[in-house]
């Protein structure tokens, strides 16, 4: 009598067991090497890159900063730093509307003649000046009390993010060490009440960002520079913070 209880009791115990035993063989559990090693290998390889760019010399001084404000500059930017032969036909197509409306093809070889030594002289200009700033629109978020900063613009820091000129769009610019620039840290209270009293009644602010064009990535038209610092600055131009 008790060994016909006992039966029923291991076999449900057995089936229960194996049916375990089936859902662990279908669904594995990830390993840590899983999880992580993929992350691991990326963030390796883009500190190798990094580690390979030029660096900027953090001694130079803010005057010798050229201001960008158009893609034409980035385009020079990158041709000088890409060191490939020139398409000047593609390139007075951009800076010569009269060159790009044209369809008499002795009147635009005409025009090339007069348009290639100009735009060496741009790009050989461009390689000389490798220290650019450019200015930032509304570029902090509310204060972040954990961070004792800002939170910047996010195509600063943000993987993948990039900036352009709408006269041409077609060259742009990243930042190699972005991560470092995430918040603007404003540790000291008076000055972070300021700015964010300043932000929260929408008072122009602008970010200035002082960076040294590293190298170029032909396969997306990019210029990388490493930013030197920043500087959040109001609409008389005087410097609220700097990092």
């Amino acid at each position: 009598m008790l060994n016909s209880y006992k039966k029923p009791l291991l076999l449900a115990l057995l089936t229960a067991s194996l049916a375990a035993c089936s859902d662990k063989a279908a669904s594995p559990a990830p390993t840590l090497a899983d999880a992580t090693a993929p992350k691991t290998v990326a963030a390796i390889k883009q500190e190798v890159v990094r580690a390979a760019l030029p660096k900027a010399d953090k001694s130079t001084p803010a005057a010798s900063y050229l201001e960008l404000t158009s893609g034409n500059q980035l385009m020079y930017s990158y041709l000088s730093l890409a060191a490939m032969p020139i398409d000047y036909a593609k390139i007075a197509g951009v800076v010569s509307s009269d060159y790009a409306r044209s369809s008499d093809e002795f009147h635009k070889n005409d025009l090339l003649k007069v348009l290639q030594p100009k735009i060496d002289a741009a790009v050989d200009q461009a390689g000389a000046q490798r220290y650019v700033r450019l200015k930032i629109d509304n570029p902090v978020n509310k204060y972040d009390f954990e961070q004792k900063g800002f939170p910047l613009d996010s195509s600063l820091w943000e993987s993948g993010s990039t900036r352009y000129f709408f006269d041409n769009p077609a060259y742009k610019l990243s930042f190699s060490n972005g991560d470092g620039f995430r918040y603007l840290n404003v540790p000291a209270e008076d000055a972070a009440r300021n700015i964010e009293g300043l932000r929260s009644k929408y008072q122009a602010l602008q970010l200035v960002v002082y960076a040294f064009a590293q190298d170029a990535d032909i396969s997306q038209n990019l210029v990388r520079a490493e930013i030197v610092k920043v500087e959040l600055i109001d609409k008389k131009g005087n410097v609220l913070a700097s990092q």
